[in-house]
């Protein structure tokens, strides 16, 4: 599916963001992952719990549901599901079908997310998960905050190309975060084990304006500027400013930010957005971070706003309009071929067993 090849959607035996953990509560959640229902509630103990939000009896939505005790009661006819799954109760009769069961999703809570597996759960391995110190969540060298979610009515793999591309800072966002000088520039592309992404560097150069206002400062920096991807759903990077050659403390890091954009497919056409934000100056508010983090909800809007656009025009023109590739798309290109690769992967065993059932029929 555009941007990816023809009948390539989205990798399922991942990680991915599903929700904020405040989000998650006794009543139950209805939200789409990859293309499917899913209901996510919390057990007496606290513990977050997502299951297959369709019942298997007339498809009621379990998210719009209620919960009693640790299980969920579907809300049409009273039948109860406990949190592997099972069915526990069907009212109308003592016997309970083998087919009356639903799906139960492996769970990770960290930082402020809660992550999902919607794969294979034997699969599931919660050490692939970013580790959340190493990037910054966790990392007391930071004061992170979150708490922002989009709803965008777009693929998500648009929202993932709009973030390999950081030419789009000095046009899209120049009303918000302030044109960034130096942003002609193609940024470098990097790539590692499970993850892509890009950076660009700049000497003696005027910070933007939000910058100049966060720290108060107007002089000219040093600054280093990237996001990468940890496949499939989390970019993070950021804004390193330094005191320039021609300052007496020439070298030393004035001040950081880092980003978190978490991306999720919602449906084929629909996409989860989470943001958080962390710093490195000191500030007496408390509420500094959380401040910062909401101040920057505007400019992610004219990012949401982008996609929505390009997707009603994408389907305008069939699913897969003619596509003009630039030197400063290098970033977004390897992205994409990251993503089918993965799913490709996915595929490979299902191809097999097919090929291997034809050569069985044709033997017979």
């Amino acid at each position: 599916m555009y941007p990816l090849a023809d009948g390539l959607f989205a990798p399922r035996n991942q990680w991915y963001v599903a929700a904020w953990s405040r989000e998650v509560t006794r009543k139950p959640m209805e939200r789409w992952v990859l293309d499917e229902p899913v209901a996510f509630y919390r057990k007496e103990d606290g513990a977050a719990v997502a299951v297959a939000g369709r019942c298997p009896h007339r498809s009621f939505p379990l998210g719009k549901s209620r919960v009693i005790g640790d299980n969920i009661q579907c809300g049409y006819h009273g039948i109860t599901f406990q949190p592997d799954g099972s069915c526990a109760r069907v009212p109308s009769q003592k016997a309970i079908p083998n087919a009356c069961r639903i799906k139960s999703y492996p769970l990770a809570e960290r930082w402020k997310w809660i992550w999902i597996w919607p794969g294979d759960p034997a699969a599931a391995d919660e050490s692939l998960i970013p580790d959340h110190f190493e990037i910054g969540l966790t990392d007391p060298s930071y004061h992170c905050a979150g708490d922002l979610y989009n709803f965008v009515d777009g693929r998500y793999m648009l929202m993932h190309d709009n973030l390999f591309d950081l030419t789009h800072l000095n046009y899209l966002h120049k009303d918000t975060f302030g044109g960034v000088e130096g942003t002609e520039m193609v940024p470098e592309c990097l790539t590692g084990p499970g993850w892509v992404g890009s950076r660009y560097a700049q000497r003696d150069v005027y910070p933007s304006s939000r910058f100049m206002e966060l720290l108060n400062y107007r002089d000219k920096v040093d600054v280093v500027v990237g996001l990468k991807l940890l496949m499939p759903c989390l970019h993070v990077g950021g804004g390193e400013h330094y005191y320039p050659a021609t300052h007496p403390r020439a070298g030393q890091l004035l001040g950081a930010e880092k980003y978190y954009h978490a991306i999720t497919p919602a449906t084929r056409h629909t996409t989860h957005y989470f943001y958080g934000a962390g710093r490195t100056w000191e500030h007496p508010d408390p509420d500094h971070s959380q401040k910062l983090v909401d101040g920057v909800d505007p400019g992610l809007k004219e990012d949401v706003y982008a996609t929505e656009n390009i997707e009603r025009m994408i389907q305008h023109y069939g699913g897969r309009p003619g596509e003009l590739l630039l030197r400063a798309d290098n970033v977004c290109a390897r992205g994409r071929r990251f993503f089918e690769t993965l799913i490709r992967k996915e595929l490979e065993p299902q191809s097999s067993q097919a090929s291997e059932r034809v050569q069985l029929a044709e033997n017979t």
